[in-house]
């Protein structure tokens, strides 16, 4: 495992949610009362960037199509099927730290979306 340290404890506060670059990958991080979490920042159903999004209390919701993930485990609220790729985050030091060396996988396609790339 490979961590980064991506911002300062201090800001990043209960309720937020912001886009941090590592390397070349986006991830997003956000922090609730039961701490702070790092996934990749794109939705699994099409890849829209999750930091764009809304996070209340542990719901954290897609602006794209209000899908909805539970922000601490990254398992789909509603969709059920769907979940966030997460990275390993630690904090220590005052800072906040991620590891990337796992990459994320390819959002899927909805049904629409994998017949019109099929009649093409």
């Amino acid at each position: 495992m490979r961590f980064h340290e991506v911002s300062a404890e201090s800001e990043l506060w209960v309720g937020e949610l912001r886009q941090v670059r590592i390397e070349r990958t986006r991830v997003l991080l956000l922090r609730t009362d039961a701490g702070v979490f790092a996934y990749a920042d794109r939705c699994p159903h099409l890849g829209v960037v999750l930091s764009t999004g809304t996070l209340e209390g542990n719901t954290l919701t897609c602006a794209a199509h209000q899908f909805q993930f539970d922000a601490a485990t990254g398992e789909g609220i509603n969709p059920t099927c769907l979940r966030l790729h997460p990275f390993p985050v630690q904090c220590k030091n005052g800072g906040i730290w991620v590891d990337i060396s796992r990459p994320p996988p390819a959002p899927a396609l909805d049904q629409n979306d994998a017949e019109a790339k099929r009649d093409r």
